[in-house]
C-alpha cells in the first residue's frame, strides 16, 4: 500500500511540476536521500522532469558537487544522480538545491544537512505490530499514508532521553503532522501537535521509563496521504536558536543554545563563509549525545550582547553596545529583560526585532526608556509580528532598551534578538505579484529578463543603483537606477555575446547608495513573494531570500520584429516634428504579445518620445528647424514569449523632405483661337497619407486661360490642363509661367511652386 501511494505521489509531483514549468524547465520532485552528511560524500538520486544532460547544480550551502554520468541509453530526463561532498564544519539544518540545463532552471528543493544516519522508510510500517525496528539515532525521509499512521519502532533503556522532531511545513510540505511516543502496549508517553514556533510541525522529548520497545506514531491530521516529511529520532536537544541568537560574522565562536534540553549544551559555530543578513546553521549536541538538534542564528555585522541574569529591572540592566545586537530568552511568562547603552545626541538608531524567523515562538516587544523609566520610543504593533522602530537620540547619555514578550508567554524556546543599526536605510524586495518570476532562461548571445522590485524607505529618500554583488560579463543593465523617492522599478537585463549556452548563475542583487555620507549596499530580498511560493513556511529562510537564477540556453528563432509605418521619419523642410508608427509583427504563430521599446543613439539636438495605444506606438521626433542632412536613431524593442525575452534593434532614418514638388510641361505653341494641352505633374513626399492637390496657374499672357478649378485627386500624380488662347490673343512669347500646388502633409497645409515655363502665342501657319 505504501509503495503504491509513494508512486502516486511521485506521479502527481511530476504532473504539477511539468504543467507549472516555464518552457519545460527542469523540475525536481524527489531527492533521495534527503539528508546529507557533513564531512562525507553522499550520492543523491533526483527524480523529476526535463533533467537532461548536461546538468548544472546550485546549492545554498558550501559543497563540492559532481553530476554523475547517466548510464548509456538510460537518459530518460526523469532521473539524475549527484555526488555531493560537504565540509566537515558544515552546520546541520536546512538548505536548498536547484538544477539547470539547456531548457531552464528548476525550482529550489529543500534538503537537510544531517549528522545522524539517514535511513529509508520501512516498507511496511502502517501498524505497530508490523513496524520494523529502527536503530537510533536515525533520520528518515518518509511520506504520510492518508488515514493510516506510520510507526517507527525502536529499543530504549530506562532513563534514556528520546527526542522526536518531524519536519514537514519547514520543508514546504502541506502535511500537518501529529506525533505520539508510545510503549508497545499502546501507553502514550508523549504527544505533540503544532509545536510552538514551528507552525504545523511537531516535536517532543520523553524520558524512557523502562527498558523495552517503543514507537513513534506519525499521522497527518489532514488525512491527505503522500505528503513528504522528515522524522528525526534520537538523543538530541530540541534547540531553537544559538545564544546569542545573532552572531557577528568573522571568527568562529562558542555559543550556547535556547530550547528544551539545551541547558549546559555548548558548541562552536563556523562563521567563515557567512555574510551579514544571512542565516547561521548550528548543531546543538551534548557531549554524551549521538546527534544534534537544529539551531539557527542571524548573521550580523555588529557586536552582540547576551543578557546576563538577573536583568529584570532597570538597575540590573545588561550593558550593550549599539550599533549591534542583544539576545535573550523570556524564561517564563511576564519576563522582561533590560539592556543599558550609551548614545550621542543626533545619533539615529533603528531597532529591529527577530524571533519568529529563527524558529522562536516569541513575539518580541520593546521600548526605549530613560534611566528613570520614562518612555522615549516604542515599537508599534506590526502585522509581521517582528517589530521595528527608528529613533533619534535627543542628547548624550545612557538609555535603556526594555524587551518583553507581547503575549506575556515564556519558556526555554522563547529566544529573541534585537538589532540596532545606525543611520537611515532602505530595502529592496522582489515584487509580490503572481506574475513575478525569479527563474529565467537567457538566449545565448542575446536575450535577457526583467525583475520588478519594490523599494522600502526608512529615512533615506535618494537614488539607488541596483547592481550585481559580483559583476557578470556580457550583461547590459537598463532602468536600474531608482529615482529619488521612487518606490518601484523594473530592472531590465540584456545579455551580449559573452554569454554561452550552459551558463547557470545565481544572481545576487544589491542596491547601492550613498547614505549619510557612506556608500552602502543592501541585498535584494523576497520575503512576501517567497511566502506565497512556499506557503507552509511561515517565515522564509534567508537562503531563499532574493534568489534570482538564470540559465543560458541555445537561442531560439526571432518570434517578433518591430514594424514601422512609414519606413523612415520624414520631416517636412522647415518643420520641427514628425511622427512614425511602430507596431509588432509576429514571426511565430503562437506569439501574440506586445513589444516594449527603448530609444538609443539619438543624435544631439534631436529628441524622441512615444505614446502607446493598443499595441501601436506613435513615435514623435523633434528636430532643429534648420536640419538639412539625414540622421538616424535606434529603436531597441523587446518582447517575451514562452519564457524567452528577445531584443531586436532597428535603425530608423530621419529624412528632411519637401512635402510637395510641382512641374509643368508644354510641348507646343498655342494658336490664337485654339487650345493646347499642358501636363502638370506632382511628387508627394512619403510619410503622410496622400491628399488631393489644388492647382493655380500664374503669369499667363493676356487672353490666355485655364479652367477655374484644377485638382489632382489623391490617388493620382498628374493632370492634363487645357490652355486656351482667345482669337484676339496677342502673338507673343511669355516666360515665367508657374503652377502652384496646395495640399496637406502630416495634417498641415503645404504648397509648392513649379519652375517657370515658356508659353508662346504663335500665328497659325498660312
Amino acid at each position: 500500500m505504501k509503495e503504491f501511494q509513494r508512486r502516486i505521489f511521485v506521479i502527481l509531483m511530476l504532473f504539477f511540476t511539468v504543467t507549472d514549468s516555464v518552457n519545460a524547465a527542469p523540475s525536481i520532485s524527489t531527492v533521495t536521500p534527503r539528508g546529507i552528511q557533513p564531512g562525507a560524500t553522499t550520492e543523491l538520486n533526483l527524480t523529476g522532469a526535463s533533467l537532461n544532460s548536461p546538468l548544472k547544480v546550485w546549492t545554498s550551502f558550501a559543497a563540492e558537487v559532481e553530476v554523475l554520468p547517466t548510464a548509456e541509453g538510460a537518459d530518460d530526463a526523469t532521473t539524475a544522480k549527484l555526488q555531493i561532498t560537504l565540509p566537515e564544519n558544515t552546520g546541520v539544518g536546512l538548505g536548498a538545491i536547484s538544477v539547470a540545463n539547456a531548457t531552464g532552471v528548476s525550482q529550489v528543493y529543500l534538503v537537510v544537512m544531517e549528522d545522524a544516519p539517514v535511513l529509508a522508510e520501512p516498507a511496511s510500517n502502517n501498524s505497530l505490530s508490523e513496524a520494523a525496528l529502527v536503530a537510533l539515532p536515525a533520520a528518515i525521509p518518509a511520506a504520510s499514508n492518508g488515514t493510516a499512521a506510520d510507526f517507527f519502532k525502536f529499543e530504549a533503556k530506562a532513563g534514556q532521553q528520546v527526542s522526536v522532531d518531524v519536519l514537514a511545513a519547514r520543508l514546504a510540505s502541506s502535511m500537518d503532522p501529529v506525533i505520539r511516543l508510545i510503549a508497545v502496549d499502546g501507553t502514550e508517553l508523549g504527544y505533540s501537535d503544532d509545536y510552538v514556533g514551528l507552525g504545523a510541525d511537531a516535536r517532543l522529548q520523553v524520558t524512557i521509563p523502562a527498558d523495552g520497545q517503543y514507537a513513534v506514531e506519525v499521522l497527518d491530521s489532514k488525512y491527505a496521504g503522500a505528503s513528504p516529511y522528515y522524522i528525526r529520532i534520537g538523543d538530541f536537544p530540541l534547540a531553537t536558536t544559538t545564544l546569542p541568537a545573532a552572531l557577528q560574522v568573522g571568527e568562529d565562536r562558542a555559543v550556547g543554545f535556547s530550547g528544551t534540553g539545551t541547558k549546559g549544551v555548548t558548541g562552536t559555530v563556523n562563521l567563515g563563509n557567512v555574510v551579514p543578513g544571512g542565516e547561521v546553521r548550528a548543531g546543538a549536541r551534548a557531549e554524551s549525545s549521538t546527534m544534534s538538534g537544529f539551531a539557527r542564528a542571524l548573521a550580523s555585522s555588529g557586536p552582540q550582547t547576551v543578557e546576563v541574569e538577573p536583568n529584570n529591572a532597570i538597575d540590573q540592566a545588561t550593558v550593550a553596545v549599539f550599533p549591534g545586537g542583544v539576545s535573550g530568552v523570556f524564561q517564563q511568562g511576564g519576563d522582561k529583560d533590560y539592556f543599558k547603552f550609551s548614545a550621542t545626541k543626533g545619533q539615529r538608531l533603528r531597532f529591529q526585532g527577530h524571533s519568529l524567523k529563527l524558529g522562536s515562538p516569541a513575539v518580541v516587544n520593546f521600548r526605549v526608556l530613560k534611566l528613570d523609566g520614562a518612555q522615549l520610543a516604542a515599537a508599534p504593533i506590526s502585522d509581521e509580528n517582528e517589530y521595528a522602530v527608528a529613533w533619534s537620540i535627543p542628547e548624550d547619555g545612557e538609555y535603556i532598551l526594555e524587551t518583553s514578550e507581547l503575549l506575556q508567554r515564556g519558556g526555554e524556546e522563547y529566544a529573541y534578538v534585537i538589532e540596532a543599526n545606525a543611520g537611515n536605510s532602505f530595502s529592496l524586495t522582489i515584487k509580490n505579484d503572481k506574475a513575478t518570476r525569479n527563474r529565467f532562461v537567457v538566449d545565448e548571445g542575446k536575450g535577457g529578463f526583467q525583475i520588478p522590485i519594490t523599494v522600502g524607505r526608512d529615512g533615506y529618500a535618494g537614488p539607488i543603483t541596483i547592481k550585481p554583488k559580483t559583476e557578470i560579463p556580457g550583461v547590459i543593465w537598463h532602468n536600474n537606477v531608482v529615482a529619488k523617492d521612487g518606490k518601484e522599478i523594473t530592472v531590465l537585463l540584456e545579455f551580449s555575446d559573452a554569454t554561452k549556452a550552459g551558463d547557470f548563475v545565481n544572481l545576487e542583487l544589491v542596491g547601492e547608495a550613498e547614505v549619510d555620507g557612506q556608500i552602502v549596499q543592501v541585498p535584494l530580498t523576497s520575503r512576501d513573494w517567497t511566502r506565497t511560493q512556499f506557503v507552509p513556511i511561515t517565515y522564509p529562510y534567508p537562503f531563499l531570500q532574493g534568489i534570482v537564477q538564470f540559465a543560458t540556453v541555445p537561442a531560439i528563432e526571432e518570434f517578433f520584429e518591430p514594424k514601422f509605418e512609414p519606413e523612415a521619419v520624414y520631416v517636412a523642410r522647415g518643420e520641427t516634428t514628425a511622427t512614425i508608427k511602430m507596431s509588432t509583427a509576429s514571426k511565430h504563430k503562437d506569439f501574440k504579445g506586445a513589444l516594449t521599446r527603448m530609444f538609443q543613439d539619438v543624435p544631439e539636438g534631436i529628441s524622441v518620445a512615444d505614446k502607446a495605444d493598443k499595441g501601436v506606438h506613435t513615435i514623435t521626433v523633434t528636430v532643429p528647424a534648420d536640419l538639412a542632412e539625414e540622421k538616424a536613431f535606434t529603436v531597441k524593442a523587446y518582447a517575451e514569449h514562452a519564457g524567452h525575452l528577445q531584443f531586436v534593434k532597428r535603425s530608423v532614418p530621419i529624412k528632411v523632405v519637401d512635402p510637395l514638388a510641382v512641374s509643368v510641361k508644354l510641348d507646343a505653341a498655342i494658336v490664337p483661337g485654339a487650345s493646347q494641352k499642358a501636363l502638370v505633374s506632382v511628387v508627394r513626399a512619403p510619410g503622410s497619407a496622400a491628399e488631393a492637390i489644388s492647382l493655380t496657374f500664374a503669369g499667363l499672357p493676356d487672353k490666355v486661360t485655364v479652367p477655374a478649378e484644377l485638382t489632382i485627386p489623391a490617388d493620382q500624380t498628374e493632370l492634363e490642363v487645357e490652355i486656351t488662347a482667345a482669337a484676339d490673343a496677342v502673338v507673343a512669347k511669355t516666360e515665367g509661367i508657374t503652377v502652384t500646388g496646395k495640399t496637406k502633409y502630416a495634417g498641415k497645409e503645404v504648397s509648392a511652386v513649379s519652375a517657370g515655363v515658356v508659353v508662346e502665342i504663335k500665328a497659325a501657319a498660312e
